[in-house]
């Protein structure tokens, strides 16, 4: 029999009171069902959910996207503030840990939110949009932002946003359409960092995509920038993606291309719900994993990005 797994989701979503039921910026159910509207606005949801799952730790982020819509201007003030209240969170829950949200597009604004939730609040990682007003990544103004995750050395996660012409993919394919729509903007934002080359001047830089962004790795491999050859080499990019799931064959897709220790365990809660540890190692089975590939995917990879600033303390001391 297998030894349990260390499960880590590195996509989790709540957000804070003022934008839940009541609040002064109350979103209403931001298109959600009555149960993921409640969930989202509940932490307490969350812990239970997760420990009755089998999950050890719940990654937790409030999008940029969430709070203030995929486009247009964008109230800073109120950023501090989401902060930190997440890591209020972190310190009454130990089974969450927040990333800090930053405007990942506003320049040195973001840069400076991103130092203070990093260096003051002790918050895990950073969580920007993939896209802003027609800007993915490789765009000037999010450089300021990715060089303060770099020389921290925390773990970035690249959210999907939805895509401006969402309306039309929904008439066009359902609901499902504007999944779509959001793996595509998540896909071209992988593609413009693979394309800008900031993985190659920010070398402790560690990006983390959703598997919504799939569709991008055919035409990162197209271009034979980052495919199966390189996977291994001492230099390759410090690039993830997460599971979104645990569908077995969209895993063994990103096993094969990125390599097990890429490939980060995630499921975009409440959207999706727990990982529940027996299907997970059913899930991993059906996709021809090694015992030691399932710990790094279930939780060792996460656990690693996680403590790579603390790992870099302790060498400096």
């Amino acid at each position: 029999m297998s030894a349990p797994l260390d499960i880590v989701d590195i996509h989790t979503h709540l957000w804070p009171p003022a934008w839940g039921p009541g609040g002064k910026y109350e979103k209403k159910s931001f298109g959600f069902s009555a149960d993921i509207y409640r969930k989202i606005t509940s932490p307490e949801a969350l812990v239970e959910e997760f420990a009755s799952a089998g999950v050890s730790l719940a990654v937790v982020t409030t999008t940029v996207e969430s709070l203030f819509g995929a486009e247009g201007p964008i109230d800073h003030s109120l950023i501090p503030g989401v902060n930190d209240w997440l890591a209020a969170l972190g310190a009454r829950y130990p089974s969450l840990l927040g990333f800090g949200v930053v405007d990942a597009f506003s320049g040195e604004t973001g840069a400076a939110e991103a130092e203070r939730a990093i260096v003051e609040l002790g918050l895990g990682g950073l969580v920007i949009d993939s896209a802003r007003d027609g800007k993915f990544l490789a765009d000037p103004s999010v450089r300021p932002t990715l060089e303060v995750a770099a020389r921290h050395r925390v773990p970035v996660f690249v959210h999907p946003v939805a895509h401006p012409n969402s309306p039309v993919l929904i008439t066009g394919a359902g609901p499902w359409g504007n999944s779509l729509g959001r793996g595509l903007m998540n896909g071209v934002a992988f593609l413009s960092v693979l394309n800008s080359g900031i993985i190659d001047e920010l070398p402790d830089l560690h990006l983390v995509f959703a598997a919504l962004g799939l569709g991008g790795i055919v035409q990162s491999a197209r271009g034979g920038r980052f495919g199966r050859d390189q996977r291994h080499a001492p230099n390759r990019p410090n690039i993830y993606f997460d599971t979104m799931g645990d569908d077995p064959r969209i895993v063994k897709v990103l096993v094969d291309y990125f390599g097990p220790e890429r490939v980060l365990a995630g499921t975009d809660w409440p959207i999706l719900p727990a990982l529940q540890a027996d299907r997970l190692h059913q899930s991993f089975a059906e996709a021809c994993l090694s015992e030691s590939e399932q710990k790094l995917i279930a939780g060792g990879n996460a656990r690693r990005l996680l403590s790579l600033r603390e790992a870099r303390a302790e060498a400096a001391e």
